[in-house]
């Protein structure tokens, strides 16, 4: 009942960032105030990754690798004065026009643009996953049913007509309780159809206002009369009797002839109509088709992209390779967690969501060029049947070849028990996957951030990623924040790891920083939470409620324990 009030009144749409600019002014500001993910407690006052305490340990042993981190997200500046040196290159590709290593990608030599056009272009925005199913399942006509509980009926010439159910009531369910509520476009035609079915309401409500108050100027209190708690009724009349009801204090009226006349001239079906219009224009097509020329739901339809990283949303990718990989103890810039090399897979744009077909071959390429470690973009909700398969199926290609693959959490301030974002560590159906790492973030005084998603089991661990000094384009640096820094932090230390102790793979290095944190578990802290209504509000936790391994990131306690495996 309260989803078709919702989506009568406005099309929710969420978004989230990875790295977001906050300033850029450093002056006169200690290395360890800015690239404080470095820092330790003990030593700083601060709760970094106690990299540099990592590496106090470390300075008598060699190292045995340069990993190779693949971020599967955004563009990259490769050009960065503190990055440059430390990107990949494909060894087997040169820049000579010519597919060389025969992979069906030219020019693939520092990564890949999978939302590129063989002309040059680029995608700049992608449709949200909800979104482009609204598109898909459309013709299916799933947005004009109305159930009251009983019956199924359309909006058939302005009318309420009673009709037979959906022929496929598992997709029509999955559109009305997953497509609809993550689509602004499916919200938007939602309100435009049940503003006929309010209209149809509201007549039956006049006419019984006026038979029980004839000859009488009508009111918000007469209207009243429209609501028999001992009446049989059905949920769609109570839907419409709870929105005329909100109508009166949303056009600051009293009167009910006011409200009603609203209606029955069409206004509200015409700003409805309006309003499916321009979000239909503005959402309903991104130019996949022209640009890339792909059909983004065929897997094997897998020879698209083009080799442009420098694009608009490159900054973002930026941020994180600085913190994975920024040169140390150059004198430029800040220092970034390992000598680990580069890759970037481009999946996401500035606005939207990425591709599901799009990540699952990313992270393929990735595996089979010999990387140690995948970033992934952050968690989401909606990742229907087939698509999800194609992620689980990499997720195990990339388990099965050692592969550590790490995932931001989403800033939604959501609790992950409640609510299932994907990928996640039981999506195969099958087995739990050993080598998937889900991150939140967290600042210098040790707090979780308070937007990002949060969950005893489904969260692993927190990381810096609050006011972080690191890279952005045109050789500049600026701080940011955003749960992508988290899981770069998360990132540089696994790469830290596998540089000096090669011989592990992706699930052992996950149980190292799982069991190797530092902990906060019985620490009271403040988090941001969403309440069922949808409103944010806080609420205080016990920091070992808020994850797996009760802690923060700690890359000295990790190497440590590393030391001590048996290879």
């Amino acid at each position: 009942m309260k989803k078709y009030l919702l989506l009568l009144v406005f099309s929710l749409s969420v978004t989230f960032t990875y790295a977001q600019l906050i300033k850029n002014d450093t002056q006169g500001q200690k290395q360890s105030d800015l690239d404080w993910f470095n820092c330790s407690f003990d030593k700083d006052g601060v709760y970094g990754a106690e990299v540099n305490k990592a590496y106090d340990f470390l300075k008598n042993k060699k190292i045995k690798k340069r990993p190779i981190v693949a971020l599967i997200g955004t563009g990259i500046d490769v050009e960065h004065e503190d990055l440059k040196k430390n990107i990949w290159v494909n060894p087997k590709e040169k820049d000579n026009g010519k597919d060389n290593d025969k992979n069906g990608l030219i020019g693939d030599i520092n990564g890949w643009n999978f939302l590129g056009g063989k002309d040059g272009a680029v995608i700049e925005t992608t449709m949200t996953e909800g979104d482009r199913e609204y598109l898909r399942l459309k013709d299916k006509k799933y947005g004009d049913y109305f159930f009251d509980g009983k019956e199924y009926f359309k909006i058939i010439n302005g009318e309420k007509t009673k009709v037979a159910a959906p022929e496929n009531m598992d997709e029509y369910l999955y559109y009305k309780n997953f497509v609809q509520g993550e689509s602004r476009i499916a919200s938007a035609y939602g309100g435009l159809q049940a503003s006929y079915l309010i209209l149809g309401y509201a007549n039956q409500f006049d006419r019984k206002i006026r038979e029980h108050y004839p000859n009488q100027e009508l009111t918000q209190k007469e209207f009243g009369i429209c609501y028999d708690r001992n009446a049989p009724r059905d949920s769609l009349s109570e839907v419409a009797f709870m929105f005329l009801a909100m109508s009166f204090d949303i056009m600051q009226t009293k009167s009910w002839d006011f409200v009603y006349n609203s209606y029955k001239d069409g206004q509200q079906i015409k700003i409805s109509k309006e309003e499916y219009e321009k979000k239909l224009a503005k959402l309903g097509n991104d130019n996949r088709k022209e640009i890339v020329g792909d059909n983004y739901l065929d897997i094997n339809d897998n020879k698209y992209g083009n080799n442009v990283l420098l694009t608009a949303d490159a900054a973002v990718g930026t941020m994180q390779a600085g913190v994975i990989a920024g040169r140390r103890d150059n004198g430029v810039g800040i220092d970034g967690i390992a000598n680990a090399n580069i890759m970037t897979l481009r999946v996401k744009g500035m606005e939207g969501e990425p591709y599901l077909k799009d990540i699952a071959l990313a992270i393929r390429y990735a595996v089979d060029h010999k990387a140690d470690i995948i970033v992934l973009p952050a968690q989401n909700t909606l990742y229907p049947e087939q698509q999800r398969k194609w992620i689980s199926e990499a997720l195990c290609y990339a388990e099965n070849k050692g592969v550590l693959v790490i995932v931001p959490a989403q800033e939604n301030s959501v609790d992950l028990e409640e609510y299932t974002f994907y990928p996640n560590r039981w999506m195969t159906g099958e087995k739990e996957l050993t080598n998937l790492l889900v991150v939140s973030s967290s600042d210098k005084n040790g707090n979780p951030s308070m937007s990002s998603n949060y969950g005893d089991k489904e969260v692993d661990l927190y990381a810096p990623g609050i006011d972080i000094y690191t890279t952005y384009t045109g050789d500049t640096y600026q701080i940011g924040k955003g749960v992508g820094l988290a899981a770069a932090t998360t990132a540089g230390v696994a790469a830290l790891i596998k540089s000096y102790y090669p011989h592990l793979n992706g699930g052992q290095i996950r149980e190292l920083l799982l069991k190797n944190v530092t902990s906060r578990a019985d620490v009271e802290v403040e988090k941001g939470i969403r309440l069922q209504n949808g409103q944010q509000s806080q609420d205080l936790f016990l920091f070992g409620d808020l994850c797996l391994s009760g802690g923060i990131l700690n890359a000295y306690q990790a190497v440590v324990a590393a030391g001590k495996l048996k290879n």
